[in-house]
């Protein structure tokens, strides 16, 4: 099981403080679970600090893809899970588009408040993305020389300028292209079969990982079989959730944990069946 998390945070979204975590829980029920930092996150090299540059180009040309080389040193030949985080399941989607032999060992990818274009969000979409995230942010880096995402407590990470000017072209156009080299993603996208998906939206997260944002971005993918939930009270679930504590709140691991690892479930029984009957 890889877990990659989004711009803003680190692979601590995924094993809070407080021990509830996704990868805990997934850890508990018999998954080997691989928790990165990504470049210039958390502690992983280099330390972010003003003109150091880290770009969306790196880490899916790079940083993910050796992070599959790594599960399959430790684990060859077996079936894969993937989950992201907000911005992290563009990257990881992005890195598997690229190098598609990877396709073959995913199971299932999970997809956490995930959405490349924001466009349903209503006024609070347009203040806190259009306005702060992209006017105010870019002011402020360019004279602190980086994101200061932390010190303004929208993130536990700040973020380079380059990476932040790569997130800004990608969730604003509606053409995918990378851009370091122009590589069309969505081009790649149309020649591959995507593996199935399980897409969760907090019913509480007004703008950044908007429950019809995260359908549109699901529906990107093309036909493949893909379920998508709303984590809203009343429906499984003991509140409204929003766009991090999804994963950090310690009632997750009541409310929605268990449907996760059913599904995961579910996919591994299905392609034993499927290699049983070859």
């Amino acid at each position: 099981m890889l877990l990659v998390h989004g711009l803003v945070e680190d692979g601590g979204v995924f094993c809070p403080r407080n021990g509830a975590g996704l990868a805990v829980f997934l850890a508990e029920a018999g998954f080997d679970v691989f928790v990165p930092d990504l470049r210039g996150h958390g502690a992983s090299p280099p330390k972010l600090g003003p003109g150091v540059s880290i770009t969306q180009h790196a880490m899916v040309v790079q940083d993910i893809p050796a992070l599959f080389e790594l599960i399959e040193n430790h684990h060859p030949g077996e079936p894969v899970f993937a989950a992201g985080h907000a911005w992290g399941s563009v990257l990881l989607a992005a890195a598997l588009i690229r190098q598609p032999v990877w396709l073959d060992r995913i199971a299932g990818l999970m997809h956490f408040a995930s959405r490349r274009v924001a466009r349903n969000g209503g006024w609070r979409q347009r203040l806190m993305l259009d306005t702060l995230w992209g006017k105010v942010m870019p002011a402020l880096g360019r004279r602190q020389g980086l994101i200061p995402a932390r010190s303004l407590g929208i993130g536990s990470n700040d973020v380079s300028l380059d990476l932040h000017a790569g997130q800004l072209a990608w969730s604003r156009a509606a053409e995918w292209r990378d851009l370091d080299d122009g590589f069309d993603y969505a081009l790649g996208l149309e020649e591959l079969s995507w593996p199935p998906g399980l897409y969760l939206a907090g019913k509480d997260d007004k703008y950044l990982g908007q429950f019809d944002d995260v359908k549109a971005f699901a529906r990107g993918f093309g036909p493949h079989d893909m379920q998508m939930i709303l984590l809203q009270k009343g429906t499984g679930c003991s509140r409204d959730y929003g766009h991090n504590d999804l994963l950090i709140h310690p009632q997750a691991t009541l409310d929605h944990f268990p449907l996760v690892l059913a599904w995961m479930q579910q996919r591994l029984h299905g392609a034993k069946t499927a290699g049983n009957a070859a």
